[in-house]
Order: C-alpha cells, then sequence, then structure tokens
C-alpha cells in the first residue's frame, strides 16, 4: 500500500472514530397546540468543531433538511407546527466542521393539546390592570377611558360603569358583614357575607360597588390612584396616593387615618397576619392597624427605591425587591435579616411570589426570571425577549406563569421547562407595567393586556397553597395573608 492510500485510511478512520457529540440541549414548549408554531432552540455541545450543520426530525413524520453551516457556538432556532393532537419526540442531530455526523441526540417529548385559550373580552380601551375575581369566578377590569367591567366565568359582560378617570389600578374584593342600608337604595339592605369591590381611579376616587353593580360609596382621596388596594381582616380598605400618602378607610368609605411617606407611592400596600399594614416607596414602612409607624427600612444608597410592594410571610417577615437589583428581606423588628443580588443587579420591579417549598419567583429588568431558593443564591431560570415587570402567578402543581413585556404570556413546569407561550398583546407591544396573571380556583388562567383585552386561558391546577401565591396574594387582589 502506497503512502498517500495509506494516509487517506488512517484519516477516514479517525473521522470515523470519532464522531460528533450529539445535541442535547434541545428547548421548546412541551404542551403547544395546532395552532401555533412552537420554537425549538438547539444549543451545540461544548467543544464542537465549526461551522456545524443541524437536522430536525420533529417526531411527526416531518425531518427538517441540514441547516446551513453555521460558524460561531450560538444555539440556533428553528419553528414547527404540528397539525394533531398527540405526542411527539422532536430529536436533532448534527454535522461539525470535520463532516462527522452525531447520533440523534437526547428526544424532547411534546405533547400537543388543545388551544389553552378559553374567551377573550375586547374592552374599549387598553388595561394595565391584573384581572380580579370574586367568589363566584366573576371577573373585574378597568380600562385606561375610565370603565369598569364585570364579567362572568364565560366571558360575557355583566355590568359595567363609567368613572371620572382612567382606571390604572386592579381591583380587590372583600366580604362585607354589614347589615346597614346602602347609601343609594333605602329599601335594599345587603346581606351578611356579600363581596364588595373597590375600584381606585385616576380622579382621585375610590369606588366601592356590590357585585350586582351598585354603587356603595364614593370617596375622594384628593389624589391620583394608581394601585390596588387592599384589604384588613376586619374590613378596613388601605390605599397608597401618588403624592405618598397611605389611607386607611372603613367599609362606609369614611378615612379612619393617613400616614405621609414623603415620598410617591407606586406600589399596593400589604397586610400581615397580625394586621400590621406594608407600604413601600423610598423605604418599607410597617405601620401598626391605626396607622402608627412601627419602623422603617431604607437601602444602603438613599437613592435606591423600593418599587413593588413588601409581600409578608407568616413570621411575620417581609420581602421586597429595590432598584439596586436586590431583593431585601426584613425582619418583624426592621432589621435586614438578608439581601440577594439579581442576575446582572439589575432592577426588581414586580412584587415576589412563593411557590411550593418557599421557593420565591421574581422577574427582574434584565429579561431574567429568577428563583431563589431558601438559603440559597438568586439565579435566572428563564430568560425572555424583554422585561419582566409584573408579579408571577404558582399553581399548586408548582408550574409558574409570567407576562414579558413582548406582549407573551408563559407557563414552565416545575421543572423549568417551558408548557407554552401564548400572545396577548397582537397590535401593540409596549405593555410596559401591564397586567400580572391571576389564577382562579379551578386553574384558569387570567390576564390582560395594553392592546384592550381580558384574556382567560386553560391552566394546570388551583393556586399553589403557599404564603402568597400571585399578585397581591390571591385572586381576589386582597393584598393580605392569611
Amino acid at each position: 500500500m502506497n503512502t498517500i492510500r495509506l494516509g487517506l485510511l488512517v484519516a477516514a478512520l479517525t473521522v470515523a472514530g470519532s464522531a460528533a457529540p450529539a445535541p442535547d440541549s434541545l428547548v421548546a414548549p412541551t404542551r403547544p397546540d395546532t395552532l401555533t408554531d412552537i420554537e425549538l432552540r438547539i444549543y451545540p455541545p461544548d467543544g464542537i468543531k465549526l461551522p456545524v450543520s443541524y437536522q430536525v426530525d420533529w417526531g411527526d413524520g416531518e425531518t427538517l433538511d441540514w441547516t446551513d453551516p453555521i460558524r460561531s457556538p450560538m444555539d440556533i432556532s428553528r419553528y414547527h407546527r404540528y397539525r394533531e393532537l398527540g405526542s411527539y419526540d422532536a430529536r436533532a442531530r448534527l454535522r461539525d466542521g470535520a463532516g462527522s455526523i452525531s447520533e440523534w441526540g437526547r428526544a424532547l417529548n411534546i405533547r400537543v393539546e388543545d388551544p389553552p385559550l378559553k374567551w377573550v373580552f375586547p374592552t374599549f380601551d387598553p388595561i394595565v390592570a391584573t384581572p380580579t375575581l370574586d367568589s363566584d369566578g366573576n371577573v373585574y377590569i378597568g380600562d385606561e377611558s375610565g370603565w369598569i367591567y364585570c364579567l362572568d366565568t364565560k366571558g360575557q359582560l355583566i355590568w359595567g360603569h363609567e368613572t371620572r378617570g382612567p382606571v390604572l389600578a386592579s381591583a380587590a374584593v372583600g366580604a362585607d358583614g354589614r347589615r346597614a342600608c346602602f347609601p343609594l337604595n333605602l329599601f335594599r339592605r345587603s346581606k351578611p357575607g356579600r363581596e364588595l369591590v373597590y375600584f381606585p381611579s385616576l380622579d382621585s376616587h375610590l369606588y366601592c360597588f356590590t357585585t350586582e353593580g351598585e354603587l356603595v360609596w364614593d370617596a375622594n382621596l384628593e389624589d391620583e390612584l394608581y394601585r390596588a388596594p387592599a384589604i384588613g381582616a376586619d374590613g378596613t380598605v388601605y390605599v397608597g396616593t401618588d403624592a405618598g400618602w397611605l389611607v386607611a378607610l372603613d367599609r362606609n368609605g369614611k378615612v379612619l387615618w393617613r400616614y405621609d411617606t414623603g415620598d410617591e407611592i407606586t406600589a399596593s400596600p400589604s397586610v400581615g397576619l397580625d394586621g400590621r399594614v406594608y407600604v413601600t416607596s423610598d423605604s418599607i414602612y410597617c405601620l401598626e392597624p391605626g396607622g402608627d409607624l412601627l419602623w422603617s427600612f431604607g437601602a444602603e444608597d438613599e437613592y435606591d427605591y423600593f418599587f413593588p410592594s413588601a409581600v409578608p410571610d407568616r413570621d411575620g417577615n417581609v420581602y421586597a425587591g429595590n432598584v439596586d437589583g436586590h431583593l431585601y428581606a426584613v425582619g418583624p423588628d426592621g432589621e435586614m435579616l438578608w439581601r440577594k443580588m439579581s442576575t446582572d443587579e439589575e432592577e426588581i420591579k414586580p412584587e415576589v411570589v412563593f411557590g411550593p417549598g418557599g421557593v420565591i419567583y421574581v422577574g427582574n429588568d434584565g429579561y431574567y426570571l429568577c428563583r431563589l431558593e431558601p438559603g440559597g443564591r438568586m439565579r435566572d431560570i428563564f430568560e425572555a425577549d424583554e422585561v419582566i415587570a409584573t408579579a408571577a402567578a404558582v399553581d399548586a402543581d408548582g408550574n409558574v406563569f409570567f407576562v414579558a413585556d413582548d406582549g407573551y404570556l408563559f407557563a414552565m413546569s416545575l421543572e423549568g421547562r417551558m408548557l407554552w407561550r401564548q400572545e396577548i398583546a397582537v397590535e401593540m407591544k409596549d405593555i410596559f407595567y401591564t397586567s400580572s396573571p391571576a389564577i382562579g380556583p379551578d386553574g384558569t388562567v387570567y390576564v390582560s393586556s395594553w392592546d384592550g383585552g381580558v384574556y382567560a386561558f386553560r391552566g394546570f391546577a388551583p393556586p399553589a397553597r403557599t404564603d402568597w401565591p400571585q399578585y397581591r396574594h390571591d385572586a381576589q387582589h386582597t393584598g393580605r395573608l392569611e
């Protein structure tokens, strides 16, 4: 055998004996539907010889032919739509720069289901609030034109009412135990246990309605109201104003007391198990139910700001993110227990929520959904294409729902796999400070968007039984730990 033929044989044996590693890192929604394309991301193995091409077997009889050579070690995306319901195993293989073809990689199981969207209700104008539910499952929302709506469980309008200014805040629903007459109807008495719905408005009024749509009272608080109120166990209503006042009102709309924080209040107040009231602005303020200040806590930098609500737990601790990129835990005495840095020290603007096992979820301005295990460090578990500025929601199975600023609602499993992604803002993608998802008792996930609509999606389970599983604690948005 001559030298040239021997060299070729050795080269062939070398290539054959060093097969390229298979691409096992595949990311895609694992519970998609038949109406939308899924995005499959393929991540290259470490140390792969460039350039690299990929082939995808979608598991439904269709195979994506080899991609053009990719000359950088980066992930790529390919799109596909499944036409039939069922379970499919998507796999990929690669061809590296030496021409070596890998085996098919580990399969990603994809279960194609019916579309999760149950209904959409269009409103007159954009919405920035989170839908609120009463005990019968009726949905309450306000829009930028000042209209408020009550919808039934099928998304049909029950009643509406026009206020004198935009309604950007979520409503709160609380029980009314009074037997006294309503001010506007002397012949109709409230029933014990009847629920009342509280709507803040930028016209400076806090409106109180029955669930049947009767106006009980409206209180002029002389300042714009941007955030949802909280409702104490005794029915006291707490609301923050744009000028920095925390106001407490009784069930008849009478102001009980006011507390001046000295700065704008951009988040809703919260109520702990012991009745303590927490509100955030330049600091976290803790007040007794009667309005006396117990303590205040400020971050190290005097210019840092607590943008989200302070969330209490059963031990009397509270948690709030700051624009300095840290999540703070403060004890019952107002002393800092710890602070955890979010990814890239990006600002934290949503309130935290608790999943099973005391796990904390919160989004930040760096497009990350972050997860904090008890005693651990904060780590990012999902990177969206835009800011995550609203609170997540966790169901009893540990699934997490969250909205990114590009107009998509995501469902992610406890294991960190994306279950599905649904578009909720079609025409207007800039939905900054818009709705958090709300999980109803039957697992339905409600969300609204700046393009003027309330959406109901089929979820997987009721809310998690944790201290604070979703925005404002519950679907009634009481803002109170129970």
